[in-house]
């Protein structure tokens, strides 16, 4: 249920509680002395609190960083256990560059969210 006041330009206030339909009335409202439509404005009401509750739910962003550190992090020690099974010295070096530069892009990703 979101509470809806509005002010009509009668300068009655009213107010009451709706649970919208599509971010949107789901009837039309009048005020209770002149009778002036107050559908518009209590749609943008409930435009203006869904959108505050949505603000607040950054979540997603969250996770997508917590999954980036994770994917680096597993990166990094597939570069290591590559590197272990290798002959070649070049080789090797690439993986260990590898694994360091992702151990890296975790450790930034990491502190620059903080």
């Amino acid at each position: 249920m979101i509470p809806v006041k509005i002010q009509c330009s009668c300068g009655q206030r009213y107010a009451f509680d709706i649970e919208p339909l599509c971010g949107r009335m789901t009837t039309s409202v009048a005020c209770p002395v002149c009778g002036a439509d107050g559908t518009l404005a209590a749609n943008e009401v409930i435009a203006f609190a869904l959108a505050s509750q949505l603000s607040h739910h950054d979540t997603g962003r969250q996770t997508v960083m917590i999954f980036a550190v994770i994917g680096c992090l597993l990166a990094g020690l597939a570069g290591i256990i590559k590197a272990c099974n290798m002959i070649h010295g070049f080789d090797v070096l690439l993986c260990l560059v590898g694994a360091i530069g992702a151990f890296g892009m975790a450790l930034c990703v990491y502190f620059w969210r903080r």
